[in-house]
């Protein structure tokens, strides 16, 4: 599934689709950025892929099961397990995850 948010293109990959929930990885587009196993760097601000899960963990988004750092080989931002709709958890997910870079200074 492809969409924009605020303007900035954002991908998320199915990786196991199960009865009640989905776990999925979300790319979220961040000109000028390196993946370097779990770490995110964009400019000279470092950041890694962890805190990120950290933050969605500790928001307690209602259909949000695990949030955790995405496989290191991915340019993903972040690995979650949802149950329900998944659009409707990303629609929660996506403001804790931009609030987050902005705090960082990564956006």
């Amino acid at each position: 599934m492809e969409f924009e948010y605020k303007g900035r293109k954002v991908k998320v990959q199915t990786l196991e689709k199960g009865k009640n929930y989905s776990t999925i990885v979300l790319h979220f587009e961040l000109p000028n950025s390196e993946h370097h196993g779990y770490l995110l760097k964009v400019g000279d601000k470092i950041v890694a892929k962890g805190e990120i899960a950290k933050a969605v963990r500790d928001a307690k988004i209602d259909g949000v099961e695990m949030a955790v750092a995405p496989p290191a080989d991915t340019n993903a931002l972040i690995m979650l397990r949802v149950s329900g709709e998944e659009r409707e958890v990303l629609d929660k997910v996506l403001p804790v995850v931009e609030d987050f870079l902005k705090k960082r200074g990564l956006i």
